[in-house]
């Protein structure tokens, strides 16, 4: 029964030092991130944001679209389209994304498009917003107003 528990031991503190092991190697290895966004343009009645996330030589952008506060029922959910692009300014666009979204007391996350861009390079990433179609919670005609948002984020690793 001793000899089992000293190889119980054994066992685990061979674990633990593996364990260790990889988790300072990986964190040593990991670049952070660093994500800058807009701020909140209120667009056709809804919070909107775009943003890039920044990882070494990678960048990730995308958009958020919202509810602007919490909405009592009987409402009807606002159907709108959302576009995200990302360009590198004074450059090449590196892709766009778009998504039909029903907004009612929920927010949605835009994928656009993920690259690698040059250190010293400028990213814009722009978010659109388009009315749904007409009808019950839908966008029909645009509000007057701003029908976007943009945020220039500069590269440097």
């Amino acid at each position: 029964m001793i000899q089992i528990a000293k190889r119980g031991s054994a066992l685990l503190a061979a674990g633990a030092a593996m364990a260790c092991g990889l988790t300072l190697s990986t964190a040593a290895s990991a670049e952070s991130t660093t994500t800058t966004c807009s701020t909140d343009g209120p667009i056709q009645g809804l919070t909107v944001k775009a943003c890039v996330d920044v990882t070494g030589d990678h960048v990730r952008v995308y958009g958020t679209v919202g509810s602007i506060g919490i909405s009592e029922p009987p409402v009807n959910p606002r159907n709108v389209g959302a576009q995200v692009s990302g360009e590198v300014v004074g450059g090449a666009l590196l892709g766009s994304g778009s998504q039909a979204l029903s907004i009612w007391n929920n927010s949605f996350t835009v994928e656009g498009a993920t690259a690698t861009v040059a250190s010293g390079s400028t990213v814009r990433a722009t978010v659109k917003i388009t009315p749904g179609p007409s009808g019950p919670g839908g966008g029909g005609t645009p509000l007057p107003g701003p029908t976007s948002v943009s945020v220039d984020v500069p590269v440097v690793y």
